[in-house]
């Protein structure tokens, strides 16, 4: 994941990791709309959602489209962000999510068939492994099905009329979650608490086709001390029922293929990291004013990876030392530079830049906003041949 590169993105991931706790993980949800159904006709919200969770969860098969557009804005900047996938699924575990924009995800492709899960880019070899718990709890969460099985449970749905989405008439349905609010005990969450202390209100208003039960919009407003996320999702020409192969979701027969499984732990320091590992882990040089906020090491097979993220107020940048070469995918046409006993690779990529290079069979990196120079500095220890 790229890095925020100034205090109105950290602003931005801080709150969107807060909506996605807050709308699925149970903060409270509250909405008013103006228009009122007539109740002596008009089916209760609850009745409208328990038939789309009906359809969806009794489907063989589906597909469609789904698009994502994120707002955040506040009394200075306005940032949009969008993405745009084709979804698919096949009873009782074939799922794949093919990505079609914006370009850095274009003909980009996730799938599972519940078995093995699969990764395929434009620029690199598939890659196959056998999901951990927590991959399979994340496939989960793009999964169409689990997120209407979602608003299904433990809500108090009110069914405020009707209203065009697309072209098509739809219910406008008021979703307050009513389950419990504790987060999970999981390492993935252990600053989520202090984000949700962030949010001021929370609307989510769901959106259900008057014909056949099936969801075309749902929009989650969150509003915090930074600022306020709009997360729009939309569903486009979904077909139910379809004549699906299974081989969609098996990795592709005709290309070489990368197989191992992949893990990743956490860490509070990078000596526990290095601990860790089977080769030296070297601190970088950190600017004053930066701290350590995680330390990870993923391994696939016997190959291992040690990435640190590390941040002030405003901005971040992560160090990388791996024996594998998880950098391979950048574009290695840069300019070269000198640090340390090293010749490094620079690459720009918007307002983020990327020192990178090999030694000792092993991959090296830093990225971040911070400019060449200063990304030269903290590379400086990292490159100094032993």
């Amino acid at each position: 994941m790229t890095p925020p590169s100034s205090e109105t993105d950290r602003g931005i991931l801080a709150l969107r990791m807060a909506a996605v706790a807050a709308v699925l993980l149970g903060a409270g949800v509250v909405v008013g709309m103006a228009v009122q159904p007539d109740e002596t006709t008009a089916p209760s919200g609850d009745a409208i959602l328990d038939r789309t969770a009906e359809q969806y969860g009794e489907a063989d098969s589906f597909v469609g489209t789904v698009t994502v557009d994120v707002t955040f804005e506040n009394e200075t900047d306005r940032v949009e962000r969008s993405a745009r996938a084709q979804v698919q699924y096949l009873t009782p575990d074939g799922y794949r999510v093919d990505g079609l924009a914006p370009d850095r995800i274009a003909n980009t492709t996730v799938a599972t068939n519940g078995s093995v899960v699969w990764f395929d880019r434009p620029t690199t070899p598939p890659v196959v492994r056998s999901p951990n718990a927590s991959q399979s709890e994340r496939l989960e969460q793009v999964n169409v099905t689990a997120v209407v099985e979602k608003l299904d449970a433990n809500v108090s749905v009110t069914n405020q009329g009707t209203a065009t989405v697309d072209g098509e008439e739809t219910y406008a349905l008021d979703v307050e979650y009513t389950g419990p609010t504790e987060l999970p005990d999981d390492e993935r969450y252990a600053n989520v608490s202090d984000r949700l202390d962030d949010i001021e209100e929370t609307n989510l208003t769901v959106w259900v086709d008057t014909d056949d039960d099936r969801l075309r919009k749902v929009e989650a407003v969150v509003t915090g001390s930074e600022g306020t996320v709009t997360t729009t999702m939309r569903f486009e020409s979904f077909q139910f029922d379809v004549a699906i192969d299974e081989s969609t979701f098996r990795p592709p027969s005709d290309r070489q293929v990368v197989s191992g499984a992949f893990d990743r732990t956490n860490y509070e320091t990078l000596a526990e990291a290095d601990q860790a590992v089977d080769f030296p882990v070297t601190e970088p040089a950190v600017p004053a004013g930066f701290e350590l906020e995680s330390a990870a090491v993923g391994t696939q097979g016997d190959r291992a990876t040690v990435t640190g993220v590390y941040a002030n107020e405003t901005a971040e940048f992560v160090a990388i030392q791996s024996e594998q070469n998880p950098l391979a995918r950048i574009d290695t046409d840069g300019e070269s530079l000198s640090v340390g006993d090293e010749t490094v690779t620079v690459v720009e990529r918007g307002d983020m830049t990327v020192l990178f290079w090999e030694a000792d069979g092993r991959t090296y990196g830093v990225a971040g906003s911070l400019g060449q120079d200063q990304l030269a500095e903290i590379a400086q220890p990292m490159a100094v041949a032993d």
